[in-house]
């Protein structure tokens, strides 16, 4: 005796075809900010560690608000916003690095990242700079009169 009828032809055409509309769907809606969110994690990820490479000691008190990294060998180069707790913890984190050859920063320091991510135009903007010989150089710029210095603008790139 059988609860069950035996599952058709018919049937299992059904919901072979149900699996794919739904996934079709799934993807054509959901795939590119997929694509996206993964784009920007590993972007992310392979700024951070170019820049850790290269002297920068993040923690958990820092916070990657924008990263891009653009990649070629061997030169490759990573652009950060990071954002710290405190401005005594930016200062660390700055100062851990080795960061020297310290100055006024000039427009050519700030370099051309996103409008939105850039660091908005003042007097007061302060650039230090650290080349790593054979290695390459770790930069950054920040405001000291905005927030206490808490948000850093880095450049990594690899020589």
């Amino acid at each position: 005796m059988t609860f069950f009828p035996k599952p058709s032809r018919r049937m299992w055409t059904g919901i072979v075809v149900a699996v794919v509309v739904i996934g079709a769907l799934v993807l054509w809606f959901g795939g590119p900010r997929l694509y996206h969110w993964y784009g920007a994690r590993s972007d992310e990820k392979a700024a951070a560690e170019l820049a850790t490479d290269l002297g920068l000691h993040l923690t958990e008190d820092d916070t990657i608000v924008y990263a891009k990294y653009y990649g070629s060998f061997p030169d490759s180069s990573a652009y950060l916003v990071v954002d710290s707790n405190s401005g005594a913890r930016a200062n660390a984190l700055r100062n851990d690095a080795e960061l020297t050859s310290c100055g006024p920063a000039t427009a050519g320091n700030v370099g051309r990242p996103p409008s939105e991510y850039s660091p908005k135009p003042s007097e007061t903007w302060v650039h230090c700079e650290s080349l790593r010989p054979g290695r390459g150089v770790l930069s950054a710029v920040w405001v000291p009169a905005v927030e206490q210095g808490r948000r850093s603008y880095i450049w990594a790139g690899q020589m």
